[in-house]
């Protein structure tokens, strides 16, 4: 199987450097469109036998421009194990603002994920995060799928995804840098392991 990793296209809130998480939500930038229908033409000719995404709309929205641009456009198909990351009472709030009222907190979730303290603010921890990501890859695992499209979150797939792949736990996000919005990452799966094949790449514009 092949699973075909997108974070969602760029949005408001990501221009102003606002955290959304998993209740925040706004809209997709106009540019933002374009890039979107962009990937979905490079993607076009690959038959997926499923589109997931997660519930958010900005997702949705970027789930929706992909299959429409797909020869053989189908529904989407809304899995809440593929929310954003639960970041509590930063959710909503400006990255700056957030680094001012907890600078040691936010540092460990911007460069090591394994240390955000996530349940004293009301937010997720990394454990909680991975284990609705491989309930969600258990379950898709059993399916008789080729290829599969997922489009998810940059907090939330810029560590699942490596650690489905056996990176190292404090390895996760070197430098601080995850995935970019409307990216392409790869993973295959033989029936054992995960490989990842290809990371953060850009199509189009």
């Amino acid at each position: 199987m092949k699973i075909y990793f997108v974070r969602h296209g760029k949005t408001q809130w990501n221009q102003e450097r606002r955290l959304q998480g998993m209740t925040g939500d706004s809209p997709l930038l106009p540019e933002a469109l374009v890039e979107i229908a962009a990937l979905g033409d490079y993607l076009s000719d690959i038959k997926f036998d499923a589109i997931f995404s997660s519930p958010a709309k900005r997702a949705i929205d970027t789930a929706t421009i992909l299959s429409e641009h797909n020869h053989q456009s189908q529904d989407i198909v809304k899995k809440t194990e593929l929310f954003e990351w639960n970041l509590g009472i930063f959710e909503g709030m400006l990255i700056d603002e957030a680094h001012k009222k907890d600078p040691e907190n936010m540092a460990a979730f911007r460069h090591h994920p394994e240390q955000f303290w996530g349940n004293p603010i009301g937010a997720e921890n990394l454990g909680d995060v991975y284990r609705r990501f491989i309930r969600f890859m258990d379950w898709l695992s059993k399916q008789n799928y080729d290829n599969v499209l997922v489009v998810s979150h940059g907090a939330f797939l810029s560590s699942t995804i490596k650690m489905l792949t056996g990176t190292p736990i404090g390895e996760l996000r070197p430098g601080g840098v995850g995935l970019d919005n409307n990216t392409l990452s790869i993973v295959n799966y033989d029936g054992d392991k995960y490989t990842l094949n290809k990371w953060n790449e850009k199509h189009g514009r």
